[in-house]
This record gives C-alpha cells, sequence and structure tokens, in this order.
C-alpha cells in the first residue's frame, strides 16, 4: 500500500514526509526500505550559503524540497514550500504529487500534530514499526478541497487539480496537481468530518465518510488522521 500524506498547517496546504534517511539541502531521499520522509524545509534565504550576503534578490527555492521515495512502501510529508514528491517503486503515496505504479496512493490534506513545532511521531505496526507514523486532524481543520478533473491529460502531465479553500473567507489557498493518485482525504465544506474521493472513477466526487470507513479503504491513512 502506498501512501502519500499532504497535510496542512496554519491554513496552507504543506506536505509531511518523515524519516531516519538521508538528506541534503533541497533533497531528501529513501533508504529503499518502508521509510518516513519529511522535508527539509532548509533552502531558504536564512541560509547564508544559498543567500550571499548584501545580495537583494532572493536566491532560495523558498523552503522547497526534492523528496525521492527510492524503494519501500513510503509515508512522504513535505511540510512548506512547493515540494516535489517522487514515490518511486513500491507503494507511496505538492505542488504536483506523482503516485507512480501501484495502487492506494492517497494525498491527506490536514493539520499535522506538533510538538514545539516538530511533528510527532506515534508508534505504528507493520511497515512503519521502525520509524513510526504522524497525526494529523482532518475533521476539525479551518478549510476544506474540491476536485477539478483535467480537460487534456496527456498534454497537461497530470489528471486533476485538488484545491484547498478557506472556510473562513472562501478564498483558494492551495492548488494540487496529481497523476497516479488513487486516494484523496480532506474535511468536509461545513467541517467536522472527513471526505473521501476515488480517483480512479469516471467522475470522482468528494463525500463524507467514518474513520471506520477510513481505515477500511487504506489502513495507513486511518493510522495517521482523525
Amino acid at each position: 500500500m502506498r501512501t502519500t500524506i499532504g497535510m496542512t498547517t496554519a491554513a496552507l496546504a504543506a506536505f509531511l514526509f518523515l524519516t531516519a534517511t538521508s538528506g541534503d539541502a533541497a533533497l531528501v531521499h529513501g533508504s529503499g526500505a518502508s521509510d518516513v520522509l519529511f522535508g527539509l524545509d532548509d533552502d531558504d534565504i536564512d541560509d547564508p550559503e544559498i543567500q550571499p550576503a548584501g545580495v537583494a534578490a532572493n536566491q532560495s527555492l523558498n523552503n522547497a524540497d526534492l523528496i525521492h521515495g527510492l524503494g519501500g512502501h513510503d509515508v512522504m510529508i513535505g511540510l512548506l514550500g512547493s515540494d516535489t514528491m517522487l514515490g518511486g517503486p513500491g507503494d507511496d503515496g505538492s505542488d504536483l504529487f506523482d503516485g507512480g505504479a501501484g495502487n492506494f496512493d492517497a494525498l491527506v490534506f490536514g493539520t499535522i500534530d506538533r510538538a514545539s513545532n516538530i511533528p510527532t511521531l506515534s508508534p505504528a505496526t507493520g511497515k512503519y514499526r521502525d520509524t513510526a507514523l504522524p497525526t494529523a486532524n482532518v475533521t476539525g481543520q479551518g478549510g476544506f478541497c474540491r476536485i477539478e478533473q483535467v480537460a487534456d491529460p496527456v498534454a497537461r502531465g497530470f489528471d486533476f487539480l485538488v484545491r484547498f479553500f478557506s472556510r473562513a473567507t472562501g478564498n483558494l489557498l492551495v492548488t494540487v496537481r496529481t497523476r497516479n493518485v488513487e486516494q484523496v482525504f480532506c474535511t468536509s465544506e461545513a467541517g467536522g468530518a472527513i471526505t473521501y474521493a476515488d480517483l480512479t472513477e469516471v467522475d470522482p466526487q468528494l463525500v463524507e465518510v467514518s474513520i471506520d470507513q477510513v481505515e477500511d479503504l487504506n489502513r495507513t491513512v486511518g493510522a495517521i488522521i482523525r
């Protein structure tokens, strides 16, 4: 089962991926096992190696990361910035999210649980028993999603636009382009509930689902969201 998790934090869609794997500035690589990978968010104007002193023009990637899962069934979380996620072989589930081959690639919008602004991990079983998993509030966040099918996926290079809106203002905050992604989980437009869409359907629609139904649809996602 491949699960890619896109999370919102402070009303901004950010993408969360965790691990004890290798990483350089703006680059995060999996180990080939089932990893939990986080974006580093360290390529910005506060890095003196990236942003020379006295230069006004922004030379940074504004916290954008490239996260490459390699093999294994990876959980990937980009956090801030316009991140690009490459799942690689296995079931993993940005801006642009390409799930790659395999089923049950999932994009999740939720508010990540944090301690001192660091995403928290909870013990998990199965593939993630060595890494643990993040947890996130999907039912209670301050926004909702809508899905638009792309008219010409071949020309565009992606299939759907998943748009995240502020409930308070109705303003569009983030648009995520998806390709080879099968599932989307988000908050209901009225709030207080989880919505789900099966992107393999001819005309996918977001519908309300319970936590028990989430666990049946995707066990990894069920262990992460509430």
